[in-house]
């Protein structure tokens, strides 16, 4: 089973990811978190600029696609999907558009491995997640261009849309930018656009939504206890299978 997280930027995708991974394991289910990236999570006396692994971070990102492109009859689908989902949404910039087409890549290849997989895969930002993205950055999104890179993309057994209220968000954003290294901030985005993503998410879901497509919700907002989050998206995983 694919499960594929969702939401605007600092609503807690990848902290309630790795959660439910961890949930579902101590359930005795086999689960892995795929993909993921844990911003100012990299702390060194000896490297204070977070020099070493954003080159690391570049030198994968190189990577991926030069190993893949060796390979092109294997991995032909997943270019073409990279290729499509791109030029529906093209990013304004230039940077960003390379960034996000070599993560689509990879992306596809990491899906596609997962199908079949013995175990619950989790993404924390699968193809909803970029589809929101990419049309935040392209900045002439509409309902047709959205529809059509839905079309594109390959679709989860579940999806969890996580939201957050925005003053949390900007708390949460904030404390991200504190933790996080000199070179760490430059792979990030705007405070202004991490919080325009909500109205994206919103209408890429609303779409889904129109579709027939059930979205598990989940708001980190409120105070509840996090266990009852992830036991509601539990019930829907084996709902599922």
């Amino acid at each position: 089973m694919i499960v594929e997280f969702v939401g605007p930027a600092g609503s807690g995708k990848t902290t309630i990811a790795h959660a439910l991974c961890h949930h579902l394991r101590a359930h005795g289910h086999p689960a892995s978190v795929i993909l993921t990236y844990q911003p100012g999570g990299y702390q060194s006396m000896l490297d204070p600029g977070g020099i070493i692994p954003a080159i690391h971070r570049v030198a994968r990102a190189i990577a991926g696609p030069i190993s893949m492109a060796c390979r092109p009859v294997a991995n032909a689908a997943d270019f073409r999907v990279c290729a499509r989902l791109v030029n529906t949404l093209p990013p304004r910039n230039l940077i960003w558009r390379i960034r996000l087409a070599q993560y689509v890549l990879r992306l596809a290849r990491a899906w596609r491995q997962s199908i079949g997989c013995q175990e619950i895969v989790i993404f924390d930002q699968a193809f909803v997640q970029v589809v929101s993205t990419l049309a935040l950055l392209s900045g002439c999104a509409n309902e047709k261009s959205l529809a059509d890179a839905l079309d594109i993309v390959p679709t989860a057994d579940i999806v969890v849309r996580i939201n957050a209220c925005e003053g949390l968000r900007i708390e949460r954003l904030n404390d991200r930018q504190r933790r996080q290294s000199f070179a760490e901030r430059l792979f990030e985005a705007k405070l202004e656009a991490n919080l325009r993503s909500a109205q994206t998410v919103d209408q890429v879901c609303g779409l889904l939504r129109a579709r027939g497509r059930s979205i598990v919700d989940v708001d980190t907002s409120r105070r509840l206890s996090p266990t009852l989050a992830l036991e509601d998206i539990e019930d829907h995983i084996f709902e599922a299978l």
